[in-house]
Formats: structure tokens, sequence, C-alpha cells
């Protein structure tokens, strides 16, 4: 359902269950639809909401450019009208970059973070690489790279088992607003420098995975992250790839259920 957001548009999203609230932030060019499994699973036993940010889905479209800080501010107002004071957080890649940082700038509304398949401290010849697609988006527009994404995000058996998943996620990158998605690209490919410096900040109960084969969002990455924010968890699964959870929608669930019960013995759940 939407909602209207303080002379910023509005902002779509879905519930359901009861319980401790669970917030899924997607990635880039994707929409909540992609935390299907999650919310099916998962609203057993938590009220579990998915939501599409700035320049997303059913949400709003403002012009660009994009900053980090329009994304924490979207998701804090989502928590107000819910009447949220603290949640679990779940970023998926360019949403696990808008996690960190409202983590960063809201500790107290954070119960849990978990960071899936998101980059972190890039390399040169990293960021030259993305930074080529953000140019190819410019020139051609967002279609081009739509296959060779596609390609990168999942493993080819399961390209060929579940074709009807891999369509709704080519689907959906078909119909993005082609200046939104390269307002949030051009974010996604320089957010990690704003956010590497303040990583060791976050003092929250933090878990990060990542698959073993995700090429954007690989495991030294996810290793790095682990290293600065103290007290963090880590797991790297094996023979995935970057849509992890959908591909690995059951590892995916089990990790974000386990850790969030690990917590609550240890008091830490606040």
């Amino acid at each position: 359902m939407p909602i209207a957001l303080h002379g910023k548009g509005s902002l779509h999203y879905e519930e359901k269950g009861i319980g401790q609230s669970l917030i899924f932030i997607h990635g880039v060019g994707l929409d909540l639809t992609m935390w299907e499994k999650q919310v099916e699973d998962l609203s057993k036993h938590f009220r579990v909401i998915a939501y599409d940010m700035v320049g997303h889905g059913g949400s709003g479209h403002p012009p660009g450019p994009y900053s980090l800080s329009q994304f924490v501010e979207q998701l804090a107002e989502l928590m107000n009208h819910l009447r949220i004071e603290k949640s679990h957080i779940i970023g998926f890649s360019m949403g696990g970059m808008v996690a960190q940082a409202f983590a960063l700038k809201y500790p107290d509304k954070v119960k849990t973070l978990t960071i899936m398949n998101a980059v972190a401290n890039r390399t040169k010849e990293q960021r030259n690489t993305v930074l080529k697609r953000v140019e190819e988006v410019k020139r051609t527009g967002p279609l081009a790279t739509i296959e060779p994404a596609i390609k990168r995000w999942f493993n080819l058996e399961f390209m060929d088992l579940q074709e009807e998943t891999v369509s709704k996620i080519r689907e959906r990158l078909q119909t993005n607003d082609a200046a939104s998605y390269l307002a949030a690209y051009t974010l996604f490919a320089t957010a990690d420098e704003e956010l590497w410096p303040q990583i060791q900040q976050i003092n929250i109960p933090t878990q990060i995975i990542t698959g073993e084969h995700d090429l954007g969002s690989n495991p030294e990455m996810a290793r790095q992250m682990h290293e600065m924010i103290v007290g963090s968890e880590l797991m790297i699964v094996p023979n995935m790839r970057h849509m992890l959870p959908i591909e690995g929608a059951k590892i995916v669930n089990e990790a974000i259920r386990s850790f969030i019960e690990r917590q609550k013995q240890r008091g830490d759940s606040r």
C-alpha cells in the first residue's frame, strides 16, 4: 500500500505477519517483490515489511541526483508511519548500503542489521568496472546491461530450472524508469566511498552474508566489513552468486531467523 511522504511523493510498501518487525530493503533496479520468499516464510514468525526504495517500483521517482540520505530518510519516515520504534533491518546489495547508512544515523532504531551481498571498499579496478556500466546506461539506456547482469547474478543451473523466477527479475529491470534507474545506479557506483570510513562506527548486532561466487559483492568485501564491524558475524554461502535471497532463499531465511534468535539469547536484540 502507498503512503504519502511530506512533499516527497509516495512510498509503496507491503507487510505481513505479527511480532517483532523485519524491514527488507531491495537492490538497485529491483523492488519489494524480490523478497517474496522471505515474506512468505518469515511472516510466520515476524511482522515482515518490504518497500520500494526512492526511484523504484511504486514509490516516488524524484529527479536525480540521489543521495544516501534520501534513502535513509525514506526508511525513517516509513518506520514513523508504521509506529515502529526499532526494527531488524535487512539490506541487499544497494539496500545493504542504505541499511548501513541508516544504522549509522539512527542506531537506536535498529535491533539487528543484516548486510547481504553488499559492496564495500571497492578497489580502483572494481570502481572503474561499475563506472563503465554507469556510462553505458547513460549512452544507451539500461536495457543493454540487463542480460549481462542476469548472468552475473544467477547460477546457470538455477536459470534453467527456474525460468519463471528469473523472468520476473528480467521484467522488473526492463520496466524501470530510465532516469530514476540511472540516478540510483550512479549512487550505487559511488556510495561505498562515503560509507567505508564510517563503517567501524556501527555498534549494533550485525550479520554479513554474501555468495561464494558473487563477483560484484565478493567474499573479500564481506570479510573486510566483518573485520571493521566489531562483533559482527560472517557467512559466505557456497556455490551462490549475487541473487542469494532468491536462489538461496531457504538458507537466507534460516540465517536471518537464527541470527535474531542468537541475539535474543545473548540479550543483545535491544
